[in-house]
């Protein structure tokens, strides 16, 4: 049963997979120097929370990595002691 649903499933996930047609680039694209979203954002002083969230989440990464390097310090120095 659970090779067959594995089946399904895989058979499911690989039909999304489909590329999209390729979108002619033109020279007015390579012109373009505006960036509605960040200018809208600015404008309405959302440009902040979106990096202050941006900011969070490095942050997040950054204490998890220096908290699991402090854990794997410790496990060294038992295991050093041990041997």
């Amino acid at each position: 049963m659970k090779k067959i649903l594995l089946t399904l499933f895989a058979a499911g996930s690989f039909s999304l997979a489909v590329a999209q047609e390729k979108t002619a680039i033109t020279d007015q694209d390579y012109a373009n120097q505006k960036v509605e979203m960040a200018d809208n954002f600015r404008g309405e002083g959302k440009i902040y929370v979106v990096v202050a969230v941006a900011l969070t989440v490095l942050g997040g990464f950054a204490g998890y990595a220096w908290k699991t390097d402090q854990k794997l310090k410790k496990l060294e120095t038992e295991i050093g002691q041990q041997a």
